[in-house]
């Protein structure tokens, strides 16, 4: 562990000399550019001066002369200006793109760093629980109520693996856009009620309620969006305290379908609800465990069933997640 970190600390000491560095040279380029107009209006100057003095004072034409010398000196510098400014416009903007793309570049690195630190997290932690059970129910004389908790445990713990899986191969795909979107007309509200069992069969411990509309009839991907709402749910229950309440609900309002997911938790904090669905975003609870992907893939999948999915604040506490479908006949 002391390694990992002061590899870590090498490395952000590293990335903020190149930045130093990067910004050194384009100040230097920016003074270089500067420096060389000074000298050629300098020139210029000083050309046009002699010019002025090499002309007779009797010539007739000496005043237009005079004039000419003058113009070509105004035209000489507003093409250096001219020139001088679209020079510093591009270094400009290829730095700003280029500072965009390293910046952008080290967010991303440092977002999958996260995320495979969190999943294999997330893939331990299932396997040493499942592992840890089945060794004690081998090893030790249980009662059919320990066995009971132990299997219970165990298919828990499965089905949080099944369902990162599932993620995973999802992003894999989507991120490849090989994933081809099936449609099929299904109730909405049966799938609703039907993930909303699972979870209070999963959960037990949890107050988990329903309150849909029977008979909500959909065309799109029956699987995908049976994912999207395990999301929400498995969100809603991952960042509420055990005696909190979770509602999904299903309704028709304004030729609209409308399924939200509420919790009276905690909420989500003002800076972080920009991010909230960003791939691998998992804010600053990193108590809670996850890979920042949920949230992400829901997002997708809606967006696929030409959704809009968002969230507010559930007064006077919790949040809410809501997707929007219009009703296509």
């Amino acid at each position: 562990m002391p390694y990992s970190v002061s590899r870590k600390k090498l490395k952000v000491a590293s990335i903020k000399l190149v930045f130093i560095l990067y910004w050194i040279l384009l100040a230097y380029i920016f003074a270089a550019l500067v420096f060389w107009f000074l000298t050629l209006a300098r020139q210029n100057y000083q050309l046009t001066q002699f010019r002025i003095q090499s002309l007779n004072v009797h010539d007739v034409n000496y005043h237009r002369q005079i004039s000419k010398i003058i113009s070509d000196n105004k035209r000489k510098t507003a093409q250096y200006i001219g020139e001088g400014a679209t020079f510093l416009f591009f270094i400009v903007a290829g730095a700003v793109f280029v500072f965009r793309l390293i910046r952008n570049q080290l967010r991303q690195s440092q977002q999958q760093h996260d995320f495979i630190m969190a999943i294999t997290h997330e893939l331990k932690t299932p396997i040493a629980v499942t592992k840890l059970n089945l060794e004690t129910m081998q090893i030790r004389k249980l009662d059919n109520n320990q066995q009971q908790k132990l299997i219970t445990s165990t298919l828990q713990e499965a089905n949080r693996l099944n369902a990162l899986c599932n993620n995973m191969l999802l992003l894999s795909q989507m991120d490849a856009g090989g994933y081809k979107l099936s449609k099929e007309k299904f109730d909405l509200s049966t799938l609703a009620s039907d993930c909303a069992e699972d979870f209070i069969e999963r959960f037990p411990d949890r107050k988990i309620k329903v309150g849909i509309t029977d008979q909500i009839f959909f065309s799109g991907d029956r699987l995908l969006l049976q994912l999207a709402i395990n999301n929400l749910l498995d969100n809603a229950i991952k960042y509420s305290a055990k005696d909190c309440v979770v509602l999904i609900k299903v309704f028709i309002e304004n030729k609209k379908i409308f399924l939200q997911v509420e919790d009276d938790g905690p909420g989500v904090i003002t800076e972080e609800r920009e991010k909230i669905f960003e791939k691998y975003f998992r804010g600053t609870n990193r108590q809670v465990k996850g890979t920042g992907l949920g949230l992400y893939l829901t997002r997708q999948i809606v967006i696929q069933h030409r959704g809009v999915i968002s969230l507010r604040n559930n007064e006077p506490n919790g949040s809410i997640f809501e997707m929007q479908f219009k009703i296509f006949k």
